[in-house]
């Protein structure tokens, strides 16, 4: 404000009137800030984005604020060691107790300690304390609803880092008065009314209810307050005493306290039967007396002698005094106000002690948050202690101005003696000077018991009648006033006596400390003077005198920072600023006499700089290189060429006397205005000569053009008519040829195409006929075998049964025999010696006849597999001759229709061109038009010719590369699977020939065992079964064996026949890229208009033989698809048969040991028993599944060797990785190796591992260097693709299904066919199936990424801030170039410096993330939020510096942004990306302060074209604070602001306000999914691994 030209109260009143109009809340009065109250919402003003903006920022550089005052207090504080204090004043409703708050917040946030956890930090404990004191200290008052009736001083106290290490709350001249007294309509303090409001149960406690009942509250008709609750502000009360650490029990003693007090003011007092006595005038009375002991706890008896009788101690006795009731009202009055007093005082030291203080702390920051001057109609003692204490802190705030202009002065050194400095000692001493000061008298009178307040008047009169600052009004006998610094102010002395008087009753101090409740006892401590028994006086004033000298020791132990509060209106409304109270408020802050001082020396100055870019109009000649003036003598010549005395010239400032700014604005103003004139005057002749000359220059070219025009219409016509005849001749020829080569061309190509599909259909129907026969012949082959097979088993079941049936018969005769007769016993004998030999015979024979048809099995099954072999490699070999057939069959029709094409057109070319020989003679005057439209006609063409055949070859090559590659993929495979499968077939060699060797055994054991004596049917049945259970298996067995060789040959003839396949397709494609583009060769075709129609049917039947080869070729590959499939079915098959081989012979076995264990429990001699048929038949089953056994036990083996060298290779792998071993193919080396050693490891498959863990700390040590940029991205390179790697490889546990347990090998085979994807190629991914820790790794590698981005992110933005913060305003640079620096002086940058080092630092930054192959998105994403920074950065200082928001800036600013523009347009989109775009808050803005006439531009012009991306406060922002520094020209024309001050109401409240300040994004702005979409698997096909590594034997995987 001290800037301005008028500096008086109209002046300032103006000044501050539109900075609340565009809600510029705070204003500067020198170092004093001015706070407005809005009486609404401005969140945007305080949130956590503004304190960044203020913080560190010189006091001054940014728009006011109270963070600004908080920040330079404690930048003082930090950098000089000085304690500091901030004081807010004001009257009530101003504001104070919000600012307080808003300064104890920023505080917090610069000195913050981080707390653990559940411990709430010194700074949290102070602001959640200001409830509690509100609702103990606040009442509604007639100027507010929440005025504080109490001074409070909060000191934070700092530790030498600047931290935040503890804190005292200092209370002062606490409003005792009101709780007894209250004038209409105010309230007493908020805690009563909580209390009344309570929940019903806790009401009922304390039996209270309608504050209307109580007599302390009904005194004011004011029982409630609009939009409080005080039900939910009891609550809240109760929890923040809970947050500041008061216990229950002590909350229940407080409310038991407020409670009793509101109880002691309904005890009224009547007369007693004595003379001068008291006693409870009724019932009711007796009961609130009764209520009020039983919360105090003390004796109801005791209570009422304390109230209504006093003790009196003599030298010799003690007398009882009897007190009447008016006395005895005061006496409980008395009681209620030193209970409450206490009460307060207790909440305070609790705070206190719950906040902890630092007793070594030797820097503190006090905020000073008291009441400010007031005057009322009615004005008592409060108001007399009030204006004494603004008083005296207006006399410590004068001497503060006043010694800041003088260290002003005496820095600049210039004469300033001659200032006067009025000091209001002289009203001080009136009220506090002893011993004949105001107060010293009122104590004097309160000592004498007859002393009124008419009595003190007189007193005062006869005292004072000579002092100027004292007086007696006129219609009155006992006011009095004094003259303040503020004003007048008129006091009522007919309380004051009482309102002094502090009486510490004996009987009251005895009776509350003997309670029984612990806190009302701790609230009164026996005192030395108890045993006196007597009542003490004690002054209030004195003690308010007393306290208020303290406070002022303590401000002037640190240095001062003021806030004044200013309350624009008296009906509390937002919009409403009246100007006389304004004034009147500002008068009462010192701010007026703030100016005063001020411009009784130099209230205006500037510096050399700035003096001589404004105001060098007014002496053009030091603008001159000749004379070669600095600075300080350039502004010496402009003062005296303008005439102005009085100013001063310091070293680096001019300083003028009050008006002298405005007299040059004036001078300045006056010759602008003739400049204006005379360059009005000179355009006007220039453009009206212009002007002349054009229109006669004109009026020429107008006449040769119409006569021109004439002539060339007439010979147009001529033309015309001559041209009319050629033309429609040529086009009645032209047309009827064009019908006819119609008619023509439809006719051959009907005709090709029906002799087309006939053929097609004929070869197809030759196909189907084939194919049913080969199928009918293969299908009556298996019926009739099927049915050979049946009757044959059915044979030999038959001819079992017959057998057994004739032996159990044969049996009966022969035990009938037995039974019958003994005397055959001989016959018996010989019977027997017969059946032994027959049955051996039988054995012999059945050997014999089972070993000759298990060879004409085999040889049979070998001759019918020999005969499928046979029938299945001649049908393959009919079908790929066939193919070769039919393809040269198409390849030869192909070429021949292609000659006959060709022929064709050959022959009607030869004709078009003696046609064209011709007419060449009669088409000679229209060739000139005819050849360039036939030109432009023929390079179209042939583009799109060239275009087509581009393509189609392309797209062929691709098929066929594609084609390629998956057969040399799918060839990769199967061989791998045969080789698998030849391991199994030797293992299951090796468990035959285990099997045996166990049969010889056997066999050798049975031949050992001597025959058995009975008769052996039963062993012969058994056999039976066996043996041709055993000779079907035998043949299965065989039959498998035969069916190896057919398995051996599957891949050869699968790859001879996809070769054929190839080989057949092929050619066919290079005979059409070949021949292709002979349609095009001769350049005579497109002189016609005729040809273009022949070469679009050319074209057309090309591609429909194109078409053709193509579903040919789609054919042939389903083919041989089918055939895959075919061969792997069979393979399945025998893969089957295997099996249930194996589980025969599982099963011969079993059966063979059970069939010698039955012959060993025939035998007679229980020695023959043998264990070791049982020793084989139980390792027979051990060794069943000897395959699936092997394979597990090999995986074993070679897990526990990997598993041993693990910790050697770890180390090694760690020591490689941790260096920086570069890239390959333009990829990361060290993630590949990673992932490669841990593929190998199957770290990714094991529970438990340690390999993540050490990986995880090598790159956690490897980000410790975080300010190095190259080496942030060569981590983020690595970590990103060993994180793709992870995300294409692994799959969770539970995600992929198991294959069934009986699954054959070729059916996974098949499986893993069909599953293959694009993204597992061979050799260079595999997906694994991860166990927690891998997944766990994945995670944290994840973060890590997110962590490095983060950290190279940040590093640019802290290069590039301190470039931002000098690229937000044009560099000062004098206008004259003959201008010398002053000494002491430095240069300033060029303006095109600071945005060239912007350039530098992205360019720096593009190369090394170029340099480490960061993925494209991630860098695109880091300079998308680095531009986006930049956007906030230079928004946020438009709309929060008014000098920034200036024309010139603007011009400054946009000029940098053309070279970030130039920059993004030179840079890859891929990198880059929508970087450019971030920038639109800054580019709208800036192009909206640069445009002329604004206020000819409406509010949608505004809004949708010029700053679409701009919201309605921050456009307001911008228009209010816009000046023109060089042409003065306006903002946007009132109308406009004032829309955008009503949409702006609206929207603050619908959504209660929101900042127009920009938010930088710290966000992570990509996912996992665009890292993986970002590569490719194939990119790591050609990569290798470390060379380091490579040569160690442990590392040989890497080689693979």
């Amino acid at each position: 404000m001290t800037r301005l030209a008028y500096l008086h109260e109209p002046g300032v009143l103006q000044n501050l009137k539109c900075r609340y109009d565009i809600n510029e809340i705070y204003t500067y009065t020198g170092n004093i800030l001015i706070a407005v109250n809005p009486f609404r919402r401005l969140p945007h003003l305080y949130s956590s984005h503004m304190m960044e903006q203020y913080k560190g920022a010189a006091f001054g550089e940014l728009s006011p604020h109270p963070f600004a005052v908080a920040d330079a207090s404690y930048r003082h504080m930090i950098n000089e060691g000085i304690s500091q204090s901030i004081l807010v004043s004001g009257e009530s409703g101003a504001g104070k107790t919000e600012s307080t708050k808003m300064l104890m917040r920023y505080l917090a946030y610069m000195g913050g300690r981080v707390s653990k956890a559940e411990e709430r930090s010194v700074e949290q404990k102070v602001l959640e304390s200001n409830p509690v004191l509100e609702a103990f200290g606040n009442a509604k008052t007639v100027r507010n609803n929440n005025s504080s009736r109490f001074g409070k001083f909060v000191e934070i106290q700092f530790d030498p880092r600047g931290q935040i290490s503890g804190a005292a709350i200092r209370t002062y001249l606490l409003e005792r008065s009101r709780v007894c007294q209250v004038s209409d309509p105010e309230r007493n303090y908020h805690c009563f009314y909580m209390l009344c409001a309570a929940p019903p149960e806790e009401a009922e406690k304390y039996k209270l209810g309608n504050p209307r009942t109580f007599h302390y509250l009904n005194q004011s008709n004011c029982y409630e307050l609009d939009g409080v609750d005080s039900s939910k502000e009891y609550l809240l009360t109760k929890r923040a005493m809970d947050v500041v650490g008061i216990s229950q029990g002590e909350q229940d003693g407080i409310f038991r306290v407020v409670a009793a007090i509101l109880h002691l003011g309904n005890i009224e007092f009547k007369k007693g039967q004595e003379i001068d006595s008291a006693e409870p005038k009724d019932d009711k009375s007796r009961f609130h007396l009764k209520t009020a002991a039983e919360l105090l706890m003390c004796n109801e008896k005791a209570l009422e002698d304390s109230l209504c009788k006093r003790v009196m101690v003599t030298r010799d006795e003690s007398i009882t005094k009897s007190l009447d009731p008016v006395s005895a009202a005061l006496s409980r009055d008395a009681l209620a106000k030193i209970v409450y007093s206490k009460l307060f005082d207790w909440l305070v030291d609790k705070i206190n002690v719950s906040i902890s203080q630092d007793p070594e702390s030797k820097s503190l920051i006090g905020v000073l948050d008291i009441y400010g001057f007031e005057s009322f109609k009615t004005n008592s003692f409060e108001q007399f202690c009030i204006n004494l204490t603004n008083e005296k802190l207006q006399q410590h705030f004068n001497q503060h101005v006043f010694k800041m202009e003088q260290e002003e002065y005496k820095k600049e050194e210039i004469d300033w003696s001659y200032i006067e400095f009025i000091d209001n000692q002289d009203i001080l001493d009136l009220i506090e000077k002893k011993p004949g000061g105001i107060i010293a008298l009122l104590d004097e009178a309160c000592m004498f018991p007859r002393s009124t307040h008419e009595t003190f008047a007189q007193k005062l009169y006869q005292t004072f009648k000579d002092n100027k600052r004292f007086s007696k009004p006129k219609l009155s006998r006992t006011d009095f006033t004094i003259c303040h610094y503020a004003g007048d102010v008129t006091y009522q002395t007919e309380l004051f006596l009482d309102k002094n008087k502090d009486y510490v009753v004996s009987e009251h101090q005895a009776l509350l400390n003997a309670s029984e409740c612990s806190f009302v006892s701790s609230l009164f401590p026996p005192s030395p003077e108890e045993s006196s028994k007597t009542t003490k006086f004690s002054s209030i004033g004195s003690s308010f005198k007393q306290q208020l000298q303290a406070l002022l020791e303590t401000l002037s132990a640190t240095e001062p920072h003021y806030i004044r509060c200013v309350k624009p209106n008296n009906a509390l409304k937002p919009g409403i600023f009246e100007n006389q109270n304004v004034l009147q408020q500002l008068r009462c802050g010192g701010v007026m006499e703030a100016i005063r001082i001020s411009c009784a020396g130099f209230p205006s100055r500037k510096s050399f700089r700035e003096f001589v870019a404004r105001f060098s109009l007014l002496a053009p000649e030091v603008l001159s290189k000749r004379n070669n003036y600095t600075e300080v003598t350039a502004s010496k010549k402009i003062l005296e060429k303008s005439k102005l005395s009085g100013y001063q010239i310091g070293k680096t400032k001019v300083f003028l006397r009050a008006g002298q700014m405005a007299e040059l604005d004036a001078l300045r103003t006056e010759i602008l205005g003739r400049s204006a004139s005379l360059i009005q005057r000179k355009v006007r002749t220039y453009l009206c000569r212009k002007r002349f000359i054009l229109l006669r220059l004109s009026a020429i070219q107008i006449q040769a053009l119409c006569r021109g025009q004439v002539a060339r219409h007439q010979y147009e016509e001529m033309r015309r008519e001559a041209a009319a005849l050629n033309i429609q001749k040529h086009l009645r020829k032209f047309l009827a040829r064009k019908a006819y080569k119609n008619l023509y061309f439809s006719a051959v190509s009907i005709q090709t195409g029906m002799r087309g599909m006939i053929a097609r259909c004929e070869l197809l129907s030759r196909k189907q006929t084939r194919a049913a026969t080969v199928i009918q012949s293969h299908c009556r082959r298996f019926l009739a075998n099927r049915c050979y097979l049946r009757l044959k088993k059915a044979a030999i079941t038959t001819q079992c049964a017959w057998r057994a049936r004739v032996a159990r018969k044969e049996l009966r005769k022969l035990r009938m025999a037995a039974r019958e007769t003994g005397a055959l016993q001989e016959a018996k004998t010989k019977l027997e010696k017969e059946v032994e030999e027959l049955t051996w015979r039988l054995q012999l024979e059945k050997r014999t006849r089972f070993e000759e048809s298990k060879k004409q099995e085999s040889e049979r099954f070998e001759s019918t597999f020999h005969k499928m072999q046979v029938e299945f490699e001649e049908s393959k070999k009919q079908e790929s001759e066939r193919f070769e057939s039919t393809t040269q069959k198409m390849q030869l029709e192909f070429e021949e229709s292609k000659k006959q094409e060709r022929a064709r057109f050959e022959s009607t070319l030869h004709r078009k061109e003696l046609q064209f020989q011709q007419l060449q003679f009669e088409l000679q005057k229209l060739q000139l038009e005819f050849e360039e439209s036939k030109k432009q006609e023929r390079e179209t063409l042939e583009s799109t010719l060239h275009k087509k055949e581009l393509e189609f070859q392309e797209s062929k090559k691709q098929e066929r590369a594609t084609f390629e590659s998956t057969l040399y993929k799918k060839e990769l495979e199967f061989q791998e699977l045969q080789v698998e499968f030849q391991k199994m077939q030797l293992e299951l060699e090796e468990t035959k020939e285990l099997l045996i060797k166990e049969r010889e055994a056997a066999k050798k054991i049975a031949e050992q065992v001597p025959a058995v004596q009975e008769i052996p049917v039963i062993d012969d049945e058994l056999v039976n079964k066996l043996t041709a259970e055993n000779e079907q298996l035998k043949i299965l067995d065989m039959g498998a064996e035969d069916q190896k060789p057919q398995q051996q040959t599957m891949p050869s003839s699968l790859s001879t026949t996809m070769s054929e396949v190839t080989s057949a397709e092929i050619p066919v494609i290079d005979n059409e890229s070949m021949n292709k583009p002979t349609v095009i060769d001769d350049e005579s075709i497109n002189r016609l208009t005729a040809e273009n129609e022949q070469l679009k049917a050319l074209i057309s039947t090309l591609e429909q033989k194109i078409n053709e080869t193509e579903r040919k070729y789609e054919e042939t590959k389903k083919l041989s698809d089918e055939r895959l499939k075919q061969t792997l079915e069979a393979e399945s098959k025998i893969i089957e048969l295997k099996t249930t081989v194996q589980r025969r012979e599982e099963k011969i076995l079993d059966m063979e040991t059970d069939q010698k264990s039955q012959q060993q429990a025939l035998l007679s001699t229980p020695s023959r028993k043998m264990p070791e048929p049982l020793e084989n038949g139980h390792h027979a089953q051990l060794s069943s599944g000897p395959s699936t056994r092997l394979g597990r036990e090999d995986s074993k083996l070679r897990r526990s060797q990997t598993e041993k060298q693990q910790p050697e290779s770890v180390d090694d792998l760690l020591k490689c990785v941790a260096q920086n071993l570069g890239f390959s193919q333009e990829k990361p080396v060290a993630a590949f190796t990673i992932y490669k050693c841990l593929l190998h490891w199957k770290s990714f498959e094991a529970e438990k591992t340690s390999v993540f863990d050490r990986l995880i700390e090598v790159m956690g040590s490897a980000l410790e260097d975080q300010d190095n940029n190259d080496h942030m991205a060569y981590w983020l390179s690595n970590t990103s693709s060993l994180l793709f790697l992870l995300q294409r490889s692994l799959k969770a546990s539970g995600s992929m299904q198991k294959p069934p347990a009986g699954a054959s090998f070729f059916a996974r085979m098949t499986k893993s066919f069909r599953s293959s994807s694009a993204n597992l190629q061979a050799g260079v991914l595999s997906q694994v199936e991860a166990k927690y820790p891998a997944l766990l790794f994945k995670q944290q590698l994840s973060a890590y990424v997110e962590k490095i981005y983060g950290i190279i992110r940040d590093n640019l933005k802290k290069n590039l801030s301190p470039l931002i913060s000098g690229c937000i305003q044009v560099p000062r640079i004098s206008k004259g170039a003959a201008f010398q620096k002053c000494e002491g002086l430095q240069g300033y940058h060029s303006p095109a410096g600071l945005w060239q080092s912007i350039i530098e630092c992205l360019n720096k930054m593009m190369g090394t993330l170029k340099d480490n192959f960061v993925p494209p998105i991630l860098v695109q994403n880091i300079f998308t939020q680095t531009f986006a920074y930049i956007n906030v950065q230079l928004f946020n200082s438009l709309l929060l510096r008014r000098e920034c928001c200036t024309f010139s800036n603007g011009e400054y600013v946009k000029s940098g942004l053309a070279e970030l523009e130039l920059w993004c347009a030179e840079a890859d989109v891929e990198y880059v990306g929508p970087s450019w775009d971030e920038l639109k808050h800054t580019r709208q803005a800036v192009g909206f302060l640069v445009i002329n006439q604004k206020s000819k531009i409406s509010f949608d012009e505004i809004s949708k074209d010029l700053c679409s991306a701009l919201s309605v406060q921050q456009l307001y922002r911008v228009c209010t604070l816009y000046r023109d520094d060089n042409y003065n020209t306006q903002s946007v024309s009132p109308d406009v602001l004032a829309h955008m001050k009503e949409l702006m109401s609206d929207d603050t409240e619908d959504d209660g306000g929101s900042s127009f300040l920009l938010e930088d994004d710290i966000s992570i702005p990509f996912t996992m999914e665009d890292i993986s979409n970002c590569h490719q698997v194939k990119e790591f096909a050609s990569v290798r691994p470390a060379e380091e590594l490579m040569t160690d034997p442990a590392f040989q995987f890497l080689q693979d």
